[in-house]
């Protein structure tokens, strides 16, 4: 199922986008591939995204994974096309973070830091953390990244 087959009749989904959206509750969509077996990684494009960000402009969208490895540069394009979608990082090493997305301090107030733990090739939260505050971003956007942004997303 993409996320934009409401417009296919598949009516559920825009029921739950609706009272999502009505109660200020975020969205995640996992984008990127996936190495576990029966998986489709079509499914992972975040182009398929943008018609629920225009179709629900007040539905707060996640993109778990920024597109990685195929569909970065989607990500970042609808995370700065559309102002209720936000990028989550979970599963990008933090030592290539950059590499993926060189343009991160952009959309740090639009950015949510995760570590995608248990998983493979996550050894760890610590040192999730420990390589992300090692990378050249400023203190000012590595807190907006690991705790600012998902203040704003979750309701009070």
């Amino acid at each position: 199922m993409f996320p934009n087959d409401y417009l296919n009749g598949m009516k559920e989904l825009e029921i739950i986008y609706r009272a999502a959206e009505a109660n200020g509750l975020p969205v995640m969509f996992h984008t990127g591939t996936s190495i576990f077996p029966g998986a489709r990684n079509k499914y992972g494009d975040p182009m398929y995204v943008d018609d629920v960000a225009v179709d629900f402009p007040k539905l707060k969208i996640l993109l778990a994974h920024g597109g990685r490895p195929l569909w970065m540069k989607t990500a970042f394009f609808l995370v700065r096309r559309h102002s209720n979608v936000y990028l989550d990082i979970s599963g990008i090493p933090p030592k290539t973070l950059l590499n993926y997305f060189p343009r991160l301090d952009e959309i740090a107030s639009k950015t949510l830091f995760g570590t995608d733990w248990p998983g493979p090739g996550v050894p760890d939260i610590k040192q999730n953390l420990d390589e992300f505050r090692a990378l050249s971003l400023t203190e000012e956007i590595q807190q907006q990244i690991l705790s600012k942004t998902a203040l704003s997303i979750w309701p009070a």
